[in-house]
Formats: structure tokens, sequence, C-alpha cells
């Protein structure tokens, strides 16, 4: 019989599996990896009404410090430069995320700050081919701080982006559905697995063609194609010249930064599409069971690094708990496990941040000329190292979750008891007992035991998907370093 960790380990290469897995028909993707909460970071829906509604559309000073406090939260709890000294597993990249890693939008403004950039100069002509294509990708609009009192302009994305943002969203979740349906199938096993195969025999080329489709609906209604042929073409000019470029990219940063409510604070602002993803019903149903989560899931666990260990069992998330030997509760066995949850694939949108500047090969970072750092931002190895080897772009929500298995809730009753007040307690990805996140609430929350079935309320992050930048810098052959400015 499996025991805690050992399916704890199983439902986390198999979520890795739906999120980032792919077939010939839809492949994977090669340069992203799976960070994990532990465990999952709880929300309520109103905590998105500043994604939704947009910061300045408090009709009241009251309303305007709560919108801003919730994208404050939001906005730091995304902006971390991923760490992949943890990374498991070459076919299921997946790490821990820590608070206390360094800031994304830190590293961005310190990489920006310190470049030497190629500096042939434009023609007149292209300096304005430059300024028509940026304005069709970025615009700027002005707000008043709420503060100081002063009005700024910050710059966010033209509404052609921001409809490429939404109908990525939806490809990435109608590729999420397809993957899920076919692993199903793949893992299926007994009396319970016959309808999963036989849903895919039945269906899943309609699930196929509905990913294919949502692919061609953002071709189509999405901007995909021109977005990205305008920054492949800002990119083709900034090459030669990188100093301009570089220049507009530091203003926007500087532009996009806030001042929170807190003394002192300060934050660059991210938020989500869609906006409304929170209330939707689009969210995707999952259900597994023990016979699901097949020892060859479990093999795809081991670590990239030789004795590296990953547990992902029980543990605390919080300061204030009481000392527990949890070695006992981890290798407990069970003698059956099923869970069913709702997942929202959720895209990050940062107005501020251009990772395509990562893919210019126009400029470099020397010792000599203020780079302090001990490492460049990534070597673009596998697992990469470096001070910013990639940045978050999707993250990943989890609903109405439901567990049925007598002995794990037996277990998570009497661990759960250990915890002091404001204490937290999760399962594999999965947070079960903790706070919710916007601390305005004040609100707890708690699962609920009806006999073998443990019932965890509301929605939780559980997981950021980070896309991995090139080998940066990577000054391009043609460019001598003496050269650069």
């Amino acid at each position: 019989m499996p025991t805690l960790n050992e399916l704890s380990e199983a439902l986390r290469a198999q979520l890795a599996e739906i999120l980032i897995g792919g077939d010939d028909e839809l492949k994977p993707s090669s340069n992203s990896f799976v960070t994990w909460f532990s465990p999952g970071v709880p929300f309520e829906a109103t905590d998105f009404d500043f994604a939704s509604k947009g910061l300045g559309s408090g009709a009241t000073k009251e309303e305007e410090q709560r919108l801003l406090d919730q994208s404050y939260l939001f906005s730091t709890l995304v902006d971390f430069a991923p760490d992949a000294s943890g990374l498991l597993d070459l076919d299921q990249q997946q790490t821990i995320y820590r608070s206390a890693q360094n800031r994304m939008s830190h590293m961005y403004g310190e990489i920006l700050k310190l470049a030497r950039v190629a500096d042939e100069e434009l023609t007149p002509e292209q300096q304005a081919k430059l300024e028509n294509w940026r304005s069709k990708l970025q615009t700027t609009k002005t707000v008043k701080d709420l503060v100081t009192d002063e009005e700024k302009q910050i710059t966010e994305d033209s509404p052609p982006v921001k409809e490429y943002n939404k109908y990525m969203a939806a490809f990435m979740a109608a590729r999420t559905n397809y993957n899920s349906k076919r692993i199903m199938a793949e893992v299926a096993t007994g009396v319970e697995g016959k309808q999963a195969i036989v849903d895919w025999k039945y269906n899943g080329t309609m699930y196929r063609d509905a990913a294919h489709a949502a692919l061609q609906t953002w071709i189509a209604n999405g901007y995909k194609n021109e977005v990205e042929q305008l920054r492949a073409a800002i990119d083709a000019v900034t090459g030669r010249s990188m100093r301009l470029w570089v220049d507009r990219l530091k203003k926007n940063l500087a532009d996009s930064e806030i001042s929170g409510l807190l003394p002192g604070s300060t934050f660059y602002p991210a938020t989500v599409a869609p906006s409304n993803f929170a209330a939707s019903s689009g969210w995707t149903k999952y259900g597994l069971t023990s016979s699901h989560l097949t020892e060859s899931l479990r093999d795809k666990s081991t670590s990239w690094e030789a004795g590296g260990g990953f547990n992902m069992g029980l543990w605390r998330a919080s300061a204030n708990a009481k000392k527990t030997d949890s070695t006992h509760d981890e290798n407990k066995s069970l003698s059956s496990f099923e869970i069913s949850f709702e997942l929202a694939q959720v895209a990050i949108i940062r107005p501020w941040f251009y990772p395509e500047f990562f893919q210019n090969r126009g400029w470099d970072l020397q010792a000599g000329h203020g780079w302090t750092f001990s490492e460049l931002p990534s070597d673009g190895a596998r697992p990469p190292n470096g001070l910013l080897i990639g940045y978050p772009t999707m993250i990943i929500f989890a609903r109405n979750i439901r567990i049925k298995s007598a002995e794990l809730v037996q277990t998570l009753s009497t661990y759960a008891k250990s915890l002091e007040a404001g204490g937290s307690v999760g399962y594999g990805p999965f947070s079960v007992k903790g706070k919710y996140a916007r601390s305005e609430s004040g609100r707890d929350f708690d699962s609920k035991e009806q006999g073998e079935t443990l019932e965890v309320p509301g929605m939780q992050a559980i997981a950021q998907i980070v896309q991995l930048i090139p080998k940066s810098p990577n000054l391009h052959p043609d460019l001598k370093p003496e050269n650069l400015v």
C-alpha cells in the first residue's frame, strides 16, 4: 500500500504532467518548470477585485485602499527570481517557492541599469518605426498616487496585447484539459479506469481539436502573430542600437513603480488574465485515485542532484507550530485514496517587464563596469544557474478540494491539533488549514471532516509556471565588449 508521502509525490508529478506535459499532438513545454507553494496560499474571490475593476476605480478612499492593498499582495507574491538549485527531474521540472528568494523586479532593474549595450546610431526613419511599433504594444495613463496625491504616468499593455494575454490564457486552459484527459486514460486501471478510457476513446479527438481551436482563436482574435511580429521587429532594430531601447525599458520600469500603504513600501504591479477568473465557471475538474498515481509517475520525482530529497507530505507552514515528529505520519500507509478538485491556470501580466530583452544579443554585463554580483542572470544550462534564470508566467489555482481517505483524514486531524492558533498545515501542494491571503479579512479557514472525507473550502494558489530565459548575457560574436557603452 502506498504511503502518505509516496502519494503526495505522485500527485505532484501527475499535476506537473498535466500543467507542462504534452505529446506529439500538443508538444510539451521544454523551457518551463513548475514551482510549488508549500502549502497552497488561500484566497477569496474578492481578493482579485483589483484585477477586474482596476486601480483608480474605487468609489471611496477606503475602497481604493482595499484595491491597492490587494494589488500589493498579489504583485509581491509573484515578484520573485526563481531558484533552480532544488529543481527536480529533467522530465518534470519542479521546485519549491521560497518567499526569501530575490525579487524579480529588483534583479531586472539592476540588469537594465548595468548592461553595456551596442550603440549604432539609428536613422530618423528607424526611430520613427520603433516609436510606432512600441505605441501598438504599450500605452500610458495618468493615475494619482494614493499616498502622495501626486499625478504620475504609468505604462500598461495596449488593448491588442491585453487581448493577446486573454486568448493565450484560454489556449493554456484548453491544452491543460487535453493533457488531463490523456493522462487519465494512460494511467487508468481496473473498473474505475474504464470511464477514463471510454471518454478518451470517444472524445480524445474533441479535446485535441478544442486545444487546436483555442490556438487558432488566439491567432485570429488575440493578435498572436501581430504582437509577436512587432516584438521581433523591435528586437531586430534595437539589436543594432540598444541604448534607446534600454533607456525606454528603464523608464517603463521606473514609471510603473507604485507606493504601497505602508511607509516606504513600493511595488511593481502585476495582474491576471482573465481578470474575472475567480468568479468564472470555466474551471476544469480533476479526479484521481491511488491507482491513477502509478509507480511510473512516482519515479519522475527523483532529484537532478544526487542524493537530493524532496518531501511534500505533511509539513508545518507556521513559525508558531509546536515541534512535532512527522516521520511516522508521512510513512503511514493508506488503504485507499481519492481526490477531486478544480483547476484554473491564469496568466500573470506585468506591463513593466519585457522578456524579449533577454533574447537580444547586443548587450553584456562586465565586472569592471558596475556588475558586482557573483553570478550572471543565467548560464542557459539545464538545470540553469544564475540570478534571474526565468520569470513566472502563469499561476495555478485550485478550489473545491475533496479528499477521501480514512487514514489521511485521521492523520491530518491529529497533526492539526499539534498546531497552535494561527498554525497551518498542508498535504501535497494543497493547504487544508490556515489563513486567507488578504490580511484585512482576518479570516481563518479550516477543512471540514465528514467521516472518511475531507473538504477544503475556497480557492488557493498552489503553483506557478516559470518560463526559462536563454543564456544571458550572450553577446553576439560580431560585437566586441570594448565597443559597448
